[in-house]
């Protein structure tokens, strides 16, 4: 607390936390920080079709990064959409349990997928954060 010196007494002209932390009445003593959040990157997927498999099996390597300024800490998962005829749907989510830092990339990880009946494919990185606010 700011408002009590370490040896438990109470200074004569007490700091008021709202200069510092600017949480007047909210009962929040975090710091400040702002708009900070996480910011889940994926960088450029690298595929390879899979002909040892006699399917239309697809092996997408994928990389996610944070390149926010807060950790990414509920992991994330990996949307991949299907489009056929200009029609674009979801065809399978794969889910990341990951935590990154600030400026951390994960290792990079290999998704299976079945390119059967697509024109072509899209992937979406989607952190599982909950919003704050």
């Amino acid at each position: 607390m700011n408002n009590v010196n370490d040896d438990g007494t109470i200074p004569a002209p007490p700091e008021p936390n709202w200069l510092s932390y600017n949480n007047f009445r909210s009962g929040d003593l975090s710091e400040p920080n702002g708009l900070a959040a996480p910011d889940l990157v994926m960088l450029s997927p690298e595929s390879c079709i899979n002909k040892c498999s006699g399917t239309n099996q697809l092996t997408v390597w994928v990389q996610l990064g944070n390149a926010g300024a807060a950790p990414l800490t509920a992991g994330a998962t990996i949307e991949v959409y299907g489009v056929k005829d200009g029609v674009e749907s979801l065809i399978q989510e794969e889910p990341v349990d990951i935590i990154l830092e600030p400026g951390e990339y994960a290792d990079a990880m290999s998704i299976e997928i079945s390119v059967e009946g697509n024109d072509e494919l899209r992937l979406v990185a989607v952190p599982s954060e909950l919003p704050t606010g």
